[in-house]
């Protein structure tokens, strides 16, 4: 690779793109680097790798960021392997990936920077280690994690392996890019094997000669005589758009059922709008990644129809830190329209978007026969129908309702977002999402020890300490916690909470003084309150933070068989606060 080429290699700084931030970016396009609760170095990230896929030039989205959009509502393996094949053409480091590393062997960081060496010039390890660790960081977060083994060691390594059973439009794309790369349309199979062929379908994915052979025989576009691939004249967007066309593309013709599939495609119905998830078998776990998105809480979802619209969860009463959703589904037209009310603090959501009534009947049709003799035809409809009503799903308008108010909103795939900025509040009205500087930085709420954290919202002596040990880094943000929605203190300089002062962690402060002014408390028992609304903290670094300032507010006042607790205690004590919250 030329050394012009390797100019800013380093722009990822350790971060790869995630599938968890797809919604989010999906959801603001243009403005997503303004509207996100990600870190500043993530934002630098995510831009360079949207940028290097294609997906955005400048500060706009380009027409591909669109159809991968809805490519990846309805197959979104699928649509990382064309990021894949579009990195490849736009990323340094993904190119020096796929050019040098083999099949063979597990690698871990440092051997991947060997393995890459010859190809770096003077580049320095130094450089290189960001990027690689950037590579490695999205493998471990995103659907590319299938195109590798990944080794279960403390440093984390990688094999490439030999994906064989990649869908043909896949393939096609991945010739149709070499073709516009190399500037012909007609390419030698051997070609695609060699250690010169800059892309293609074997040197990104591993693909054997064989199975390319078949994959090249399902291709309407492409032809193979005497070794040579024969490209027509189409881009490789058109191809783009013909794949995602034909996933929404199936036969009409309802099969022939005898009595008895007819008498167990009854009970299958009768099942299905009792239990609505059952019908999206392995898609359920696609539904639920894209309505959680980069939800700074977990979302915990039941299914539901408009038929039967009750949903019942193992503790109706104590959600802890989580938000439950109930998903409210009008699965085709000929069921009633979504009537949203449900118990306190259970977010109910309906989208809009829904099957008619005969294309259900075909549904029903083909799942039947493939529970029944097992054929693979009939489980190919079931799965185009069930992931065209996924993808209609997440790109539809939705009802919500919660504790009494209800609204609308014109896109599914929205729901994390408007979790964070409007509804999470309204269940956790005295929680930390009240703060927006906390609000606007996922990276606080990832549960974790945080010893560092106890160390300064437990032992700063006054406040101009308190701020010399949060000048940087996430504890710049944590810091928040002691400041109002404006950034004001809530504290004096001695760190003590102002009287006169409307704040969730004041209000935290005083239900646990007052709690503990009753009386000698299991202090465990008596915080669990903590963690569930309208506070819902949890084991991050938010909750570590909270309850390490309260335990400070506690101090010298706590006993423990006749005598005060010890500031060691605390630290101990704060832990088992906290992991009593699990």
């Amino acid at each position: 690779m030329k050394t012009g080429e390797l100019r800013g290699i380093d722009r990822y700084s350790t971060f790869g793109l995630r599938d968890e931030w797809m919604p989010l970016i999906f959801t603001h396009e243009d403005k997503w680097y303004e509207k996100n609760n990600l870190g500043p170095v993530q934002v630098k990230a995510v831009r360079s790798w949207l940028a290097d896929a294609g997906l955005m030039a400048g500060k706009r989205v380009t027409p591909l960021f669109r159809r991968i959009r809805e490519l990846y509502f309805l197959e979104p393996v699928a649509a990382w392997q064309i990021l894949w094949v579009n990195l490849y053409h736009g990323s340094p480091i993904v190119k020096l990936f796929c050019d040098h590393v083999g099949f063979d062997e597990y690698l871990d960081k440092n051997g991947v920077i060997e393995t890459i060496r010859a190809d770096l010039g003077d580049l320095k390890d130094s450089t290189i280690k960001n990027p690689v660790s950037a590579l490695i960081n999205m493998f471990e977060n995103s659907r590319l994690g299938a195109i590798l083994s990944m080794g279960k060691t403390r440093n984390t390594q990688i094999k490439r392996i030999h994906l064989d059973d990649l869908d043909h439009h896949v393939v096609a794309y991945a010739l149709y890019k070499l073709a516009e790369e190399i500037d012909t349309w007609e390419i030698e199979l051997e070609y695609l094997y060699g250690d010169d062929c800059p892309g293609g379908p074997f040197r990104l994915f591993g693909i054997s000669e064989e199975s390319l052979t078949l994959k090249l025989q399902e291709s309407p576009s492409i032809t193979l005589t005497d070794g040579v691939i024969h490209l027509d004249g189409r881009s490789s967007t058109e191809i783009l758009d013909g794949y995602i066309s034909s996933l929404r593309t199936y036969s009409t013709e309802r099969p022939d059922l005898n009595p008895e599939d007819v008498r167990f495609r009854d009970k299958l119905n009768e099942s299905i709008i009792r239990e609505p998830e059952k019908l999206l078998g392995e898609r359920r776990d696609d539904l639920e990644g894209f309505l959680k998105g980069f939800s700074l809480r977990e979302l915990r979802i039941r299914y539901a129809s408009t038929v039967n619209p009750e949903v019942s969860y193992d503790d109706p009463h104590d959600s802890g830190p989580d938000i439950r959703v109930a998903l409210i589904l009008r699965i085709h037209d000929g069921m009633p329209p979504a009537t949203l009310e449900g118990p306190d603090n259970v977010l109910m959501v309906s989208p809009d978007a829904s099957m008619t009534a005969e294309t259900y009947e075909l549904l029903l049709d083909h799942m039947t026969l493939l529970l029944s003799s097992g054929d693979s035809e009939h489980g190919e409809v079931a799965e185009r129908i069930i992931s065209a009503w996924v993808g209609d799903m997440m790109d539809s308008g939705f009802q919500w309702y919660l504790n009494g108010e209800s609204g609308r909103e014109d896109k599914l795939y929205g729901l994390s977002e408007l979790i964070n900025s409007e509804l999470s509040r309204r269940i956790f009205h005295s929680g930390p999402e009240n703060l927006p500087e906390i609000r606007g930085n996922r990276n606080l709420w990832k549960t974790g020890n945080y010893p560092k954290v106890f160390e300064i919202f437990f032992f700063s002596e006054n406040l101009e300490e308190f701020k010399r040990k949060t000048g940087s880094g996430l504890f710049r943000f944590v810091a928040h916690i002691l400041r109002g929605p404006r950034g004001d203190w809530i504290v004096d300089e001695n760190l003590n909470l102002l009287p006169e002062v409307y704040h969730p962690l004041k209000t935290m402060v005083d239900v646990t003084v007052e709690k503990f002014s009753r009386g000698d408390l299991d202090p465990v028992a008596e915080m669990r309150f903590l963690s569930r609304p309208p506070y819902g903290l949890k084991g991050d670094m938010i909750g570590h933070a909270v309850v390490s300032f309260i335990l400070r507010t506690l101090r010298g006042h706590m006993v423990k068989d006749g005598r005060l607790l010890e500031d060691e205690e605390f630290r101990v004590l704060k832990q088992r606060i906290i992991e009593g919250w699990e």
